[in-house]
């Protein structure tokens, strides 16, 4: 009998960088800003419902035109019921925050963005991630 295989298998179009940071998250946005001449802006948190009658807030920060994407994600959540305390990529638990970027220019480069970031006096250490070895990168597609 032949077996069909389902792929469930989704295109990622950004870069992911993992920040530690112990500095509140509208601090850390506008030394982003500043560094990178953007402009992150608080948005709405994105809520996740799960069955089981509990949610997760995810507090994030956006830039985005036609060709270029920066989001300031909290890895730390705001949960309810026992969801508390969670992470929103548990395996990356020493990162404070995630930056997502995406240039579909290619004008500006990961190398860039990670040699920009990692010269901001507050962030404390700056990580370029693999996406492809997450095992929670379903998490991140929202």
């Amino acid at each position: 009998m032949k077996k069909n295989k389902l792929d469930g298998g989704y295109s990622i179009d950004f870069e992911l960088f993992g920040l530690v940071c112990n500095k509140k998250e509208y601090k850390l946005a506008w030394h982003l800003n500043q560094a990178l001449d953007i402009s992150l802006i608080k948005q709405e948190d994105i809520k996740i419902e799960y069955a089981d009658h509990t949610s997760i807030l995810i507090s994030n920060y956006l830039y985005e035109t036609d060709y270029l994407l920066f989001e300031l994600l909290q890895n730390r959540l705001l949960g309810s019921g026992n969801q508390k305390n969670q992470l929103l990529m548990p395996e990356l638990k020493q990162f404070d925050y995630l930056l997502k970027f995406r240039d579909q220019t290619d004008e500006v480069t990961s190398e860039n963005v990670s040699a920009i970031i990692k010269d901001i006096p507050i962030i404390e250490y700056a990580m370029r991630l693999n996406f492809d070895v997450l095992k929670s990168k379903e998490n991140l597609l929202y």
